[in-house]
């Protein structure tokens, strides 16, 4: 078979014939080729178990084109392109499935290291339900950010469910050199809305999300379910770790249960477009009515000697650790559980409470949270005063806070400073 015959034969693979209705086409109405259940993907090319090989220049797509609930794809050691799942528009980079169910995912597997580079492409991993899809797991990719992101799933208003996206041993890699000002441009490390039963997670080792230039490690928006980012380390990161918002001009609340375990992030928030203030580590930014559990977690910022060099004349190194807040909306979060952190800024660095508490429903602080202040801004604020000293937040409905709780800094309260003590084991 030469060349041009295989590279012909994979494209047919992964693309359905186009019509006027391909936007909107059932995952079941056009089946496509018979799914396998066992591929094996190389660089250059695709082996179907029980079927045969061909040449293809997106080994991914096209291997996701014939693959179904209960497929097992190993991706062998290299370099690998961009590619989507679930677009409409035929292309050689999308691959049109459904993918798998809840008992049975597809699997994509990378053996030894693996690399899915974007090349020009904005996102190195796009996913869309033009054509519904979900319940895939991702194992052991190293995935280096387009211009516009890492993994992104597309918004739709709020209409569609990203359900059942799983990322064990993956890293998400920016590639800018916040010291240099050189690198690849990326703008978010995971950009997601309407996602459910979704995680990111180091399952046999810690996973990684580094080196984003503009934004935020994770973004996601009018959750619909679960999420779960757990054993990861974030460093250099533009903005945020992780920000989570349910505007109402961009869908429904926030449902399900949010869990940050185990992670370890430092020095966030360092992007020279936003004068190296891109906001606190952990941010929670209202209309989220599930539960938002922060467990095991450790912050650190100012640390590195040679970053402490990224700020603006007259300011302090960094940002914060973590805020919750409903931007003064009147729709709070639901119950934020704070239970083990080690938050800690190094000694004149942070320019504005390290945490600061506020548009919640209900606030505990279980077991030995450590918040450790850089010195001069607070080390804990609880329902904080905007510049005009008005509350910047519906107010905290109730508040528990365990005996166990170390804090190095003050502590206010609606603008005044109290006693930590004065917090053991009440609630308002």
């Amino acid at each position: 078979m030469t060349m041009l015959w295989c590279w012909l034969a994979a494209f047919a693979l992964t693309i359905a014939p186009q019509d006027k209705n391909a936007g909107r086409r059932d995952a079941t109405a056009d089946q496509g080729p018979p799914q396998v259940l066992n591929i094996t993907c190389y660089p250059d090319r695709v082996v179907f178990d029980g079927v045969g090989e061909v040449a293809t220049q997106n080994p991914l797509a096209t291997a996701l084109g014939r693959a179904g609930p209960g497929t097992r794809i190993l991706v062998q050691s290299g370099d690998y392109p961009a590619f989507a799942i679930g677009y409409g528009k035929p292309s050689p980079w999308n691959a049109q499935t459904g993918g798998g169910n809840a008992n049975s995912p597809v699997l994509i597997e990378g053996q030894g290291e693996v690399w899915i580079r974007a090349g020009k492409a904005s996102d190195t991993i796009g996913i869309s339900q033009a054509v519904p899809n979900g319940w895939f797991t991702f194992k052991n990719l190293k995935i280096a950010c387009g211009y516009r992101a890492g993994i992104f799933f597309n918004a739709d208003g709020g209409k569609s469910t990203h359900a059942g996206f799983r990322f064990w041993d993956c890293d998400v890699i920016g590639g800018w050199d916040h010291l240099t000002q050189t690198g690849q441009k990326s703008k978010w490390g995971v950009w997601g809305s309407g996602i459910a039963a979704f995680e990111f997670r180091g399952a046999t080792r810690r996973a990684l999300v580094q080196d984003v230039r503009w934004e935020h490690g994770f973004y996601l928006q009018n959750l619909k379910g679960d999420v779960l980012i757990e054993n990861v380390d974030a460093t250099r990161l533009g903005r945020t770790f992780c920000q989570i918002t349910a505007r109402s001009k961009e869908g429904p609340a926030g449902v399900g249960t949010v869990t940050i375990r185990n992670c370890k992030i430092a020095d966030v928030g360092i992007s020279s477009g936003d004068n190296y203030k891109g906001g606190s580590a952990l941010t929670f930014a209202g209309r989220h009515r599930g539960d938002i559990v922060v467990e095991k977690n450790v912050f650190r910022a100012g640390f590195a000697p040679a970053l402490r060099a990224l700020t603006r004349e007259g300011s302090p190194y960094g940002t914060s650790a973590l805020v919750a807040w409903d931007r003064g909306a009147g729709e709070a979060n639901g119950l934020l559980l704070l239970r083990d952190n080690d938050f800690e800024m190094a000694q004149g660095c942070g320019d504005r409470p390290l945490v600061s508490l506020g548009g919640c429903r209900e606030i505990r602080m279980e077991g030995k949270n450590r918040f450790v202040s850089g010195g001069q801004q607070p080390a804990l604020a609880i329902d904080p005063l905007d510049d005009d000293g008005n509350l910047a937040n519906t107010l905290v409905g109730s508040l528990a806070v365990s005996n166990e709780t170390v804090v190095r800094g003050r502590v206010m309260r609606r603008g005044e400073e109290i006693e930590l003590r004065s917090l053991f084991a009440r609630a308002r």
